[in-house]
């Protein structure tokens, strides 16, 4: 009865054993089963981030390649620009060099005038006041002159720049 009590225990220990052994080859198959998954999500998860980083990478070259465009425009409009106020300056220049010449035309009528009145014995000329005023007004002339130069210079830089900032906020704005 011993001996077939020792059969029977080695016999379910057998069993036992067995069924431990099917449970844990049945644990192995799920465990690579969810490996597997794993390493497919894993897969399919850095492929997204690869798709996103290659998008991210063409949207920023094209913003920036944009960017470029936008400051290369803004400096060659800024170029254009001063050039144009370089011209309206040579041309109030010109039209200052034509109003002093006229002054001096009068300016000489006006002494010839008064030396002949001088001769006639009528009066002593009194140029001090006309040489003055001409003096006032070329001097003022020339300063305007040169404020309009260093305005037109400011305008012309300060307008480029605010366009580079606009340009510059409104890449920023659309990387966003």
């Amino acid at each position: 009865m011993i001996a077939g009590l020792k059969a029977y225990a080695w016999q379910a220990l057998a069993l036992l054993l067995a069924a431990l052994l099917a449970w844990q080859a049945m644990a192995r198959l799920g465990a690579e089963r969810d490996a597997a998954l794993a390493r497919a999500e894993l897969a399919g998860e850095r492929e997204a981030s690869a798709t996103a980083a290659r998008q991210a990478s063409e949207k920023y070259r094209k913003l920036e390649d944009k960017n470029r465009d936008d400051m290369h425009n803004i400096d060659t409009q800024a170029r254009q620009d001063l050039a144009r106020f370089a011209a309206d300056a040579d041309a109030a220049r010109a039209a200052a060099g034509r109003l002093r010449g006229d002054l001096a035309t009068y300016i000489t009528a006006h002494r010839a005038a008064a030396q002949a009145r001088n001769t006639a014995g009528q009066c002593a000329p009194d140029t001090a006041a006309l040489d003055l005023l001409a003096e006032l007004q070329r001097r003022a002339d020339e300063r305007a002159g040169a404020l309009a130069r260093i305005a037109d210079d400011a305008r012309g830089r300060g307008g480029a720049c605010e366009h580079a900032y606009d340009t510059g906020s409104a890449m920023m704005e659309a990387a966003r």
